[in-house]
C-alpha cells in the first residue's frame, strides 16, 4: 500500500487528477446500482440498450466536481471546505438527471432512484477523499526516517495543543513525543497518543525522548510569565517556537505554517498597556494629520496607528521617494483606510516655505515631526548633515506650524538627547530646546510638546534586525561592551503612546515614555542566539555554534541611556506615560546662538556649536 501511494505522489497533477476522477466514476458507477436495489429491493445488472441511463448520472457527478473545484484541492490537504464544495456540486445532479431520463422517453426508472443516490454519492465522495488524506499522511510520514523528523514536545495538552499535534502530523517533519503543562488535571494522563508531564518533569522527558524542539500551544498570561518560561526552555538546548493567539487561528484549527520561533518582543519582561481609545479619538479622529519622515520607521507607525482612527486626511511627507512610495502604497491597500484621505508629499522639511505651504493648504491640525537623522555613528560622520535635518529641520517645521496656527506639533524625540554624548543626541537635545522655547512664546496659539523614548524592536538599522542579519551569516554578532544597557519598546506601542502623549499636552513638556528595564545587549545577543536553536561559542563552550565578539564603544555611544534630565516630573492619566519638566534657553538666546551655529556648518565647528548649546542649556 505505501509503495503505491509513494508511487502515486510521484505522478505530475493532471496524472493525479485523472486517476482521482477515474476512482470517483467507478465508485459512483457502483453506487447508481447500489441506489436502484435499495429502491427495488433487487439487485439488476441493466442491459446494453440501457446502460447509458446509469453511466449518466456518474459522468454528470464528475463533471460537476470540476466544475465546483473538488479536483483542484491536493488530497492530502482535506478540508471542510473541501467537503463543502462536494455535497454542493451533487446537489445538481438529480436535476440533470431527470431532465436526461425525460428526454430520453424514460418511464419505468424509479425517480426516488435519483435521491438515494444523491446521499449516498456525498457520503462516498467524502469518505473516499478522509481515507485517502490519512492513508497520504501516514504514508508521507513514514517515508521519513525517525532521524529525519524532528522529536518535538508540545506546552498546552488543551484544545490548542491538540491542535497543533494534529497539525505536525499532517506535515510530518515533526515527531511529536510528548505534552507538558503545568495543569496537574491532565498530568500523566494519555491525549492524542502522548503522555502529558509536568514542567517539573522536564528533565524526565529531555532524557527519555531527546526533543530538539518545544511548541508552546497554550495562552500564557502576561509577557513575564511568557518569559521565564521560554528564559527556562531555552537554558534547556530546546529551540522555542509558538502559535498565534487564539483569535488570530481561523476556524479554531492550527496550520503548520502558523508555527513560528518566538519573537524577542515577547521576551521584553512586561506587556504593552492597551491604548486609551478616547486619547486617540481627541488626536485622531475627523483631524488633518501630517507626519513628517512618514516613511521612517516611527513615522510609518504612527501613520498606520492614525489610520485606524478614521482622520479626514493625512499628509505622508518624506524627502524619500522610495520610503513615501512604499507606505503611501500599504495604507491604500489597508483594510482600516475607510474614507480618510491620503496625500503623498515629496518635500524637505528644512525648507520652512515648502511645509507652510502645505500646511495651510490642507488646514493642517496636528504635526508629528517624525523625520530625523537617528543613527549615532552616521551622524557622528556626517555633522553637517545631522546639524542640517535635526536642528534646522525641526526649526523649519515647527515654526511653520505655529505661524499656520496647527493647534498641535509634537516632535520624536530620543533617550539619546539626555546628557548627550553624540553628536545625534545633541541635534536632538537641541531640537527639543526649540520646541521648549517656541511653546514659552505667547504670539502663536500652537501647543507645542516633545515625546521620548529609547529604542524601539524591529526599527531600521536597530540592533535586532542586525543580531538577526549576523546570525543568518553565522556570526559573530558584535556588541561593543559587556556591560552595555538599552532600553526597548514595541514600535506600535510607542507610536501608540506618542498620539496619547500629545492629546495630554498642554505646552512645553516633554513626555517620557516608560520602556520598563533596560536590557543587557549582551544578554539580548545571546538570547537570540539561542532562540535560533543554536548555541553560543564562549570559553566555556567553545565548541558552540555562533560567538559573540565585544568590539569596544564607538565614538559617541554611551554605556547606558537615560530617559529624563531633571526631577521635575509627575504623573498623567496614562499609566506609562510621564510629564517631565525642563530646563532650556530662553527664546531670545536660542536664537542668537542657533544664528551663530547657521553660520557655522562645516564638521568641526558646527559639532562644536552644538555642544556649546548643550552646555547652555
Amino acid at each position: 500500500m505505501d509503495g503505491a501511494l509513494s508511487a502515486l505522489r510521484e505522478r505530475s497533477l493532471v496524472t493525479k487528477i485523472a486517476i482521482i476522477a477515474a476512482t470517483d466514476f467507478l465508485m459512483l458507477s457502483l453506487v447508481v446500482l447500489i441506489s436502484y436495489a435499495l429502491r427495488v429491493s433487487r439487485l439488476d445488472i441493466p442491459d446494453l440498450s440501457a446502460l447509458h441511463l446509469y453511466l449518466v448520472a456518474p459522468i454528470i457527478s464528475v463533471a460537476l466536481a470540476f466544475g465546483f473545484g473538488v479536483y483542484n484541492s491536493s488530497a492530502r490537504n482535506h478540508s471542510s471546505d473541501l467537503e463543502r464544495r462536494v455535497a454542493v456540486s451533487q446537489l445538481f445532479v438529480p436535476a440533470v438527471w431527470a431532465i436526461y431520463l425525460l428526454l430520453n422517453g424514460t418511464s419505468g426508472f424509479a425517480r426516488s432512484t435519483l435521491l438515494i443516490y444523491l446521499v449516498i454519492s456525498i457520503l462516498s465522495m467524502v469518505l473516499l477523499r478522509r481515507i485517502a488524506a490519512r492513508l497520504l499522511v501516514a504514508s508521507s510520514a513514514k517515508t521519513k526516517t525517525q532521524k529525519e523528523r524532528l522529536p518535538v514536545i508540545i506546552y498546552g495538552a488543551g484544545r490548542e495543543g491538540i491542535d497543533v499535534l494534529e497539525a505536525l502530523r499532517r506535515h510530518g517533519r515533526y515527531r511529536p513525543v510528548a505534552f507538558i503543562d503545568t495543569d496537574y488535571t491532565l498530568v500523566s494522563r494519555m491525549i492524542s497518543g502522548l503522555k502529558v508531564y509536568s514542567t517539573e518533569q522536564l528533565d524526565e522527558v529531555l532524557k527519555k525522548y531527546a526533543p530538539q524542539e518545544v511548541i508552546i500551544a497554550k495562552p500564557l498570561v502576561g509577557r513575564a510569565n511568557k518569559k521565564m518560561l521560554v528564559d527556562k526552555l531555552v537554558s534547556c538546548g530546546l529551540l522555542v517556537k509558538t502559535v498565534p493567539a487564539l483569535d488570530e487561528i481561523v476556524k479554531g484549527k492550527i496550520n503548520f505554517s502558523d508555527i513560528q520561533t518566538v519573537r524577542i518582543e515577547d521576551l521584553l519582561g512586561r506587556d504593552p498597556v492597551p491604548p486609551d481609545r478616547k486619547l486617540m479619538e481627541k488626536m485622531i479622529t475627523a483631524k488633518v494629520v501630517l507626519v513628517t519622515g512618514a516613511g521612517g520607521s516611527i513615522g510609518s507607525e504612527i501613520a498606520r496607528q492614525s489610520v485606524a482612527f478614521n482622520p479626514e486626511k493625512i499628509i505622508l511627507l518624506d524627502s524619500s521617494e522610495f520610503a513615501l512610495f512604499e507606505i503611501h502604497r500599504e495604507l491604500e491597500g489597508s483594510s482600516t483606510i475607510g474614507q480618510t484621505k491620503l496625500v503623498p508629499i515629496l518635500a524637505d522639511v528644512r525648507v520652512k516655505k515648502d511645509i507652510l505651504e502645505v500646511i495651510r493648504k490642507h488646514e493642517v491640525d496636528i504635526v508629528f515631526h517624525a523625520a530625523a537623522y537617528k543613527h549615532v555613528r552616521m551622524v557622528q560622520e556626517n555633522v553637517a548633515a545631522g546639524i542640517e535635518n535635526n536642528v534646522f529641520g525641526t526649526l523649519a517645521t515647527a515654526t511653520a506650524a505655529t505661524e499656520a496656527g496647527v493647534k498641535n506639533f509634537i516632535l520624536i524625540s530620543t533617550d539619546k538627547a539626555v546628557r548627550p554624548t553624540s553628536v545625534m543626541g545633541a541635534t536632538k537635545r537641541v531640537a527639543e530646546m526649540i520646541v521648549q522655547a517656541l511653546a514659552s512664546e505667547k504670539n502663536h496659539s500652537t501647543i507645542l510638546s516633545i515625546v521620548r523614548f529609547g529604542n524601539v524592536l524591529g526599527s531600521t538599522g536597530s540592533v535586532v534586525p542586525l543580531f538577526r542579519e549576523q546570525i543568518a551569516k553565522g556570526g559573530p554578532l558584535t556588541v561593543t561592551h559587556p556591560d552595555v544597557t538599552r532600553y526597548f519598546m514595541l514600535i506600535s506601542e510607542a507610536s501608540q503612546l506618542v498620539i496619547q502623549s500629545s492629546a495630554m499636552a498642554e505646552g512645553g513638556e516633554v513626555f517620557v515614555l516608560d520602556m520598563g528595564e533596560p536590557i543587557k545587549i549582551l544578554t539580548l545577543a545571546e538570547t537570540m542566539i539561542e532562540l535560533a536553536g543554536l548555541t553560543v561559542k564562549n570559553a566555556d563552550n567553545p565548541n558552540g555554534d555562533i560567538e559573540v565578539a565585544i568590539v569596544g564603544l564607538k565614538d559617541g555611544e554611551k554605556l547606558y541611556e537615560e530617559l529624563q534630565i531633571g526631577n521635575d516630573v509627575t504623573l498623567t492619566q496614562h499609566p506609562r506615560i510621564l510629564k517631565c519638566r525642563e530646563t532650556f534657553l530662553p527664546p531670545k538666546q536660542l536664537k542668537q546662538q542657533l544664528k551663530g551655529l547657521e553660520d557655522e556648518r562645516n564638521d568641526v565647528e558646527g559639532a562644536k556649536k552644538v555642544r556649546d548649546l548643550i552646555t547652555i542649556a
